[in-house]
C-alpha cells in the first residue's frame, strides 16, 4: 500500500491529487486498486490538513516517530519538562473547585502573579519534590503546567500569607462541595495530633519547645491537628504554639466543628492521649458523641472492674473480639485480639526468662535501670527478685484495648470506628514522610509558617483523593510507583522546520490507572505547541 500522485488536466490546467493505493497480485499479475482519494495535493497543503493527516498516521505507527530530516539539523528540541503527574492532579483539582474558590480568594488584592497558579504549584511540589520554597522557585521550571512559568520565589512567600488567611473559606467549601455530593450526613470524625519542628529559632510566640513526636526535643515546634472523616477525607487543619498539650486541643476541635461547619450531630473518634475528664465533659456538655480510647494500667476503674468482669466476647472479626461493660452507667467496650495476646505472652516470657537468667549470674544492678526488666522486679533494699504477682496481672492485657464511648452505637461498630483511626495514622505518615511537612524552614512570619502546613494539608487532599478514585476502580498499585510512573510522562517542546510542535512521551507502567481514576485521557502525542495546554478531555 502507497500513496501515489495522479495528475488530472482540467481546461488546460494540470491538477495533482493525491490517491492511497493497494497493490495486489491477480492470476499472477499485479493489479493496483484506488482505496482512497485524499484531494488536490495543493489544497491540502495550503491548509494544513496534509500534515494532519500525516501526524494521525505517525500515530499508528509502532516504528516512525516524528523527526523530520534529523540529519540535516530540522528538528531540535528547546524543552524537556514534567507532565504526566499534572495532568491527573489538575483534574481533581479542577474537580474540586479550588481554582474558584482561590481566585476569589486573591479577589481585589493587586498582585503581580497569578495566586490559584502559585497554591496549586506548592501543593503540587509537596506531592513530587518535597522541599522549601526556595527549592519550590526552582522546581516549577521543571515543570509544564500553565502559569508555573511565571512563578518567582516572592510570588510563594506572598501566597502563602494569603492561604492561611483564608483557609476557613477553603476548608468550608470543600466540606460542602464533599458533603453535597458524597457524604449528606456526617456522623463519625477522626481526630489526632502531631508535632512538626523547626529548622532554627522560628517565629516568636508559634515556635516553642513541647512533648516532640519526632523526639526532637531540641527542636522548637508547633502542633498540628488534623480532622478526618471516616473514609480519611480531611475536614480541617488547625495549628497550635509547640507547648500545648494534646487534651487541650480536643475541644477547640469540637466546637471549631459545630461553629464553622454548622454539623448537627457528630461522634468524635480520638485516640487515649486526647483523652481527660474535662474534655470528654465539655463533649458531653455540648451535645457531642464520643468513642476515645482509655490508659488500661492508668485507671483503677478500667484496670480493676472493666477488665476483671466476667462475659463472653463477641466475634467480630479473626483477630476482633469485643465486650461491652457498664460501670456506673459509663459505657467501656473491651476489644480482644486472640493472635496479638499470644504474641504478647511470649514476649512477656522471652523478658521473664532472660530476667531469671540475670538474676542467677547476679547482675542485680544492671537490671534496675532497664524498664522492660524493672517492672518484673521486687526491689528492697539489698535484695532484687521477681514480681510473680506483676506477671499474672499483666496477663490481664494481652491482646486487649479498651474504648469508652457515651454513643448508643453497637458495640462492634464502635470497635471498628476506632479502628479507623489507621486511615488518620496512615495519612499523618503522609504529612510527614511523603509530604516531608517537616522540618519548617520557615522562621519569622506565623502566617508564612501556617500557610506552608496548611499547603501540605492541601496536598494531602489531592493525595486522598486520588487514592480514594483507585480503591473506586479496585487498583492495586504502589503509591511511589504511581507517582514515579507519572513522572516518566514528559512533555518535549521541539522545532520542525521552523514550526514548534509539543511531544508527549508514552505511557509507561502503572501510570494508565492514575488517568482512569482522575477521569482523564493522555493529551495526543504530538500538537503544534500553540494549541498546547496542560487540560485534557475528559474520559
Amino acid at each position: 500500500m502507497f500513496v501515489r500522485t495522479k495528475r488530472v488536466n482540467n481546461g488546460g490546467t494540470v491538477y495533482e491529487y493525491l490517491q492511497i493505493v493497494e497493490t495486489k497480485r491477480v492470476d499472477g499479475r499485479p493489479r493496483q486498486r484506488v482505496i482512497a482519494s485524499l484531494g488536490r495535493l495543493d489544497e491540502l497543503v495550503a491548509s494544513g490538513n496534509l500534515d494532519e493527516l500525516i501526524r494521525s498516521f505517525m500515530a499508528h505507527s509502532k516504528t516512525l516517530k516524528l523527526v523530520g530530516d534529523y540529519r540535516t539539523g530540522d528538528l531540535a528540541a528547546q524543552a524537556d519538562r514534567v507532565w504526566g503527574p499534572v495532568l491527573v492532579f489538575e483534574r481533581i483539582w479542577q474537580e474540586l473547585g479550588l481554582p474558584d474558590v482561590l481566585r476569589q480568594l486573591a479577589k481585589g488584592r493587586q498582585l503581580s502573579f497569578d495566586f490559584e497558579r502559585a497554591i496549586f504549584a506548592i501543593a503540587l511540589q509537596r506531592i513530587l519534590a518535597p522541599g522549601s520554597d526556595r527549592a519550590g522557585a526552582r522546581w516549577v521550571e521543571t515543570v509544564f503546567a500553565n502559569g508555573f512559568d511565571k512563578l518567582r520565589l516572592q510570588h510563594f512567600y506572598r501566597a502563602l500569607q494569603i492561604l492561611w488567611r483564608g483557609k476557613d473559606r477553603v476548608e468550608l467549601a470543600l466540606f460542602r462541595r464533599d458533603r453535597t455530593l458524597f457524604n449528606q450526613k456526617l456522623d463519625l470524625v477522626f481526630f489526632d495530633t502531631t508535632s512538626l519542628y523547626f529548622e532554627g529559632r522560628g517565629p516568636e510566640g508559634l515556635a516553642a519547645l513541647g512533648k516532640s513526636k519526632d523526639f526532637r526535643y531540641d527542636h522548637t515546634q508547633v502542633v498540628l491537628g488534623v480532622v478526618m472523616r471516616r473514609d480519611g477525607t480531611p475536614i480541617s487543619c488547625e495549628v497550635w504554639p509547640g507547648n500545648t498539650a494534646d487534651v487541650t486541643t480536643l475541644t477547640t476541635i469540637a466546637d471549631a466543628l459545630k461553629k464553622r461547619f454548622n454539623i448537627e450531630k457528630v461522634v468524635v473518634v480520638c485516640d487515649r492521649g486526647m483523652v481527660s475528664k474535662k474534655n470528654l465533659q465539655h463533649l458531653e456538655d455540648h451535645g457531642y458523641g464520643y468513642i476515645v480510647g482509655v490508659k488500661m494500667r492508668r485507671l483503677i476503674e478500667v484496670r480493676d472492674q472493666v477488665l476483671r468482669r466476667s462475659g463472653r466476647y463477641r466475634v467480630v472479626k479473626d483477630n476482633l473480639h469485643t465486650k461491652e461493660v457498664l460501670v456506673d452507667e459509663r459505657r467501656y467496650v473491651v476489644c480482644f485480639n486472640p493472635e496479638q495476646a499470644k504474641k504478647d505472652a511470649m514476649d512477656r516470657d522471652a523478658i521473664v526468662a532472660s530476667l531469671r537468667s540475670k538474676l542467677a549470674a547476679g547482675g542485680v544492678k544492671r537490671l534496675v535501670p532497664n524498664r522492660g526488666y524493672r517492672r518484673f522486679l521486687r526491689i528492697a533494699k539489698e535484695t532484687c527478685s521477681i514480681d510473680e504477682q506483676r506477671i499474672k496481672d499483666e496477663a490481664l492485657f494481652d491482646g486487649r484495648y479498651v474504648l469508652r464511648t457515651n454513643t448508643e452505637i453497637p458495640a462492634d461498630e464502635v470497635a471498628l470506628a476506632y479502628r479507623n483511626l489507621i486511615w488518620i495514622e496512615r495519612h499523618f505518615r503522609d504529612l510527614k514522610t511523603l509530604l516531608e511537612t517537616r522540618p519548617i524552614f520557615h522562621h519569622l512570619v506565623k502566617d508564612n509558617v501556617k500557610g506552608h502546613i496548611f499547603g501540605c494539608w492541601l496536598a494531602l487532599y489531592l493525595v486522598v483523593t486520588l487514592r480514594q478514585r483507585l480503591e473506586a476502580i479496585d487498583a492495586k498499585v504502589e503509591w511511589n510507583d504511581l507517582i514515579r510512573d507519572l513522572g516518566q510522562i514528559r512533555a518535549i517542546e521541539v522545532t520542525l522546520e521552523g514550526q514548534r510542535f509539543l511531544m508527549r512521551t508514552d505511557l509507561a507502567g502503572c501510570a494508565h490507572v492514575a488517568f482512569k481514576a482522575a477521569g482523564v485521557k493522555p493529551p495526543p502525542l504530538t500538537q503544534p505547541l500553540s494549541a498546547a495546554a496542560p487540560a485534557v478531555a475528559q474520559v
